[in-house]
C-alpha cells in the first residue's frame, strides 16, 4: 500500500483497525473470479468505491442516510489477487476503517461478518486497475417498535401481492372412479395381466391339488376347481404318479384352476361426480423472493412443529409461509406454529441465555390463525443484538407439542445462534429453511444444529441430509464453501478455487 498518508491520519486508521482485528468479528477470506456489484442499489446498500491499492475514498453511493438508523452491518470488501498470494489483509482492513471513519456514527459493535473477496482475473496489473475495489455495505435497520410496525405492513403488502384475485377459475364439476372401484384395481394389481381380442384379462383363482378331507374351499366366486377319486385323476390324466402317491389315501381330491377373466367384468367402472376445488396459484411473479415456497412445496413435510424466526426484517421470508398456508389447508402439513422475536423488545443487557423470551405459540385451524399469531410476535418485539433465541424457542415447541415427529425451523441466515450451549437438550430432528443464504454465506451454525439433531438444511437450490452421518475429517461442500468434521462439529476450510 503506498505510503501517501499523514503521521496523524496513519495512526488514527492503524488504532482502528487493530481494534476491529481483536474485536472478534467475523471474518472470512473468500478467492473469486470477479465479484459482481448489484445490478440495482437498494434500501440498505451502499457502495463505497476505492482506488487499486488504496484505502481512500473515491465515490460513495447509496442509502448512507439509511446508515444512520442501522442495526447490524455486513461488508464485503472486494479488492484484487495481485500480486498473485499477496497478503492483503492490512490493505484490506484499512479499507473498512477508513469507511468507520467517514461514518463515525457506526459502531464497532454493528459490524456482524466482514468478507475479504480477492478477484483472481485480477492477476495482471493492467487488468487489476481497471476492476472494482472498496466495500459493499449491507444493513438492516436498527429494531424498533416503529420499525415492526412498519415491517408488518411490508408483510401484509407481499402476501396481497402475491395473493391470487378474483380471476381465479372458479370451482368445476370432475367425474372420477368411486373408491370402490379403486379398491379393485389395488387388488387386482400386481395380477397376471394378457391383452386378447382388443379386451385385457386378468388371471385369477388359486391353483394346486388339496384333499378334501383337510381343503374347505374358499367362497370366492374367482376360484374354479374339479373334485375326483385320486385313481380317477390320475386316469384321467388330471395328476401324475407321483402327485397320485401323496393323495391316494384322500377320499377325493380337488384341483384348483387359476383361469382368465376379462378386466372389465372384474372392475366394472364406476364413477361419481364431484366438486373440484379452483386450483390456487400464488402470484410469485409479484413478490421480491420464492426461496421459502420453492423449498415447502418440493419437501412437503407432515406431523411438525413450524418454528419461525419473524426478527427485523425477517418479513419477505414469513409473507412467503403465509402465502404457503393460504395455498394449502392447514392439517396437510402442521397445525403448530411456534413465532419467536428475540425477547419483546427486551434491552440486549436484560436478556438471559436459555430465558430470552419473545416466544408465542398456537395449534392454528387456519389461516386467519397463522396470521394473527405471527402479526402480533412482530409488533411485540424485531430483535436487537443480532444472535437470536433460536434454540429457545425450539425447546419450547418440543415440549408445548410433544406429538409432533419433528421441528420446521424457518431461520435467518444472517443471524447466528446466542444460544448453542442448550441444542443438546434438542430431542427431536430439526429441518432447518435458511433464509438469506448465499453460495459464499451458509451460517454455519444451522449446519450444526442439523448435524447435532440428525435434521437437515434447505437452501433455494438444494436440500442437505445426513449431515449428523458424516464422519471425523469428512468433508462437506455448500454453494462455494467447505466445511470439515472437527471434534464432532462442522468448521468453515475455506474455497474451493476450482468451484466457480
Amino acid at each position: 500500500m503506498p505510503d501517501n498518508q499523514s503521521p496523524v491520519q496513519k495512526h488514527i486508521l492503524l488504532l482502528l483497525f487493530l481494534h476491529i482485528a481483536t474485536k472478534g468479528i467475523c471474518q472470512k477470506t473468500v478467492f473469486i473470479d470477479t465479484y459482481n456489484l448489484p445490478a440495482e442499489i437498494k434500501a440498505g446498500q451502499v457502495i463505497v468505491e476505492m482506488p487499486f491499492g488504496y484505502a481512500d475514498i473515491l465515490k460513495v453511493s447509496g442509502d448512507t442516510a439509511g446508515l444512520k438508523t442501522a442495526g447490524d452491518i455486513f461488508i464485503d470488501v472486494a479488492c484484487t489477487d495481485y500480486p498473485i498470494n499477496a497478503s492483503l489483509v492490512s490493505l484490506n482492513k484499512s479499507r473498512v476503517a477508513s469507511f468507520l471513519k467517514r461514518f463515525p456514527f457506526i459502531e464497532e459493535g454493528q459490524l456482524a461478518q466482514v468478507n475479504f473477496f480477492q478477484q483472481t482475473d485480477g492477476a495482471l496489473r493492467e487488468k487489476a486497475i481497471t476492476m472494482f475495489h472498496g466495500l459493499i455495505v449491507t444493513f438492516r435497520p436498527k429494531q424498533t417498535v416503529e420499525n415492526a410496525k412498519k415491517e408488518v405492513v411490508k408483510l401484509e403488502e407481499i402476501v396481497k401481492t402475491g395473493t391470487p384475485g378474483p380471476e381465479e377459475r372458479s370451482a368445476t364439476a370432475v367425474t372420477k372412479q368411486d373408491s370402490a372401484t379403486n379398491e379393485l384395481e389395488k387388488i387386482y394389481a400386481q395380477r397376471p395381466r394378457k391383452f386378447q381380442n382388443g379386451k385385457w384379462y386378468i388371471q385369477v383363482g388359486r391353483g394346486g391339488i388339496v384333499s378334501v378331507d383337510s381343503d374347505v374351499p374358499k367362497k370366492s366366486p374367482l376360484d374354479s376347481f374339479i373334485t375326483r377319486a385320486p385313481k380317477d385323476a390320475l386316469e384321467e390324466s388330471l395328476i401324475n404318479k407321483d402327485e397320485y402317491k401323496e393323495f391316494k389315501g384322500s377320499t377325493a381330491i380337488r384341483i384348483y384352476y387359476p383361469h382368465w377373466v376379462s378386466e372389465e367384468l372384474l372392475i366394472p367402472k364406476k364413477t361419481v361426480t364431484v366438486a373440484e376445488k379452483p386450483v390456487v396459484t400464488i402470484r410469485t411473479n409479484r413478490i421480491p423472493d420464492t426461496s421459502i415456497l420453492n423449498i415447502l412445496d418440493r419437501t412437503k413435510w407432515q406431523k411438525a412443529t413450524i418454528v419461525v424466526d419473524v426478527t427485523g426484517s425477517m418479513y419477505k421470508y414469513t409473507a412467503q409461509l403465509l402465502l404457503w398456508v393460504k395455498t394449502n389447508p392447514i392439517g396437510n402439513s402442521s397445525k403448530n406454529f411456534v413465532f419467536f422475536n428475540d425477547g419483546d423488545n427486551k434491552p440486549d443487557k436484560d436478556k438471559q441465555i436459555g430465558n430470552t423470551g419473545g416466544i408465542y405459540y398456537k395449534t392454528c385451524n387456519g389461516y386467519v390463525e397463522v396470521e394473527a399469531l405471527m402479526k402480533s410476535t412482530m409488533a411485540k418485539g424485531g430483535g436487537g443484538d443480532y444472535p437470536e433465541n433460536n434454540i429457545e424457542a425450539l425447546i419450547t415447541g418440543e415440549k408445548i407439542f410433544p406429538a409432533a415427529d419433528f421441528q420446521v425451523m424457518i431461520a435467518d441466515n444472517w443471524a447466528p445462534i446466542k444460544d448453542k450451549i442448550f441444542w443438546n437438550l434438542l430431542t427431536k430432528p430439526v429441518r432447518i429453511v435458511v433464509c438469506g443464504a448465499t453460495e459464499f454465506n451458509v451460517n454455519i451454525d444451522y449446519l450444526n444444529l442439523a448435524r447435532k439433531t440428525n435434521g437437515s438444511v434447505h437452501l433455494m437450490e438444494s436440500d442437505l441430509y445426513n449431515l449428523s452421518g458424516l464422519k471425523e475429517g469428512e468433508i462437506l461442500k455448500v454453494g462455494k464453501n467447505t466445511f470439515v468434521v472437527k471434534n464432532g462439529v462442522f468448521v468453515e476450510t475455506g474455497y474451493d478455487l476450482n468451484n466457480k
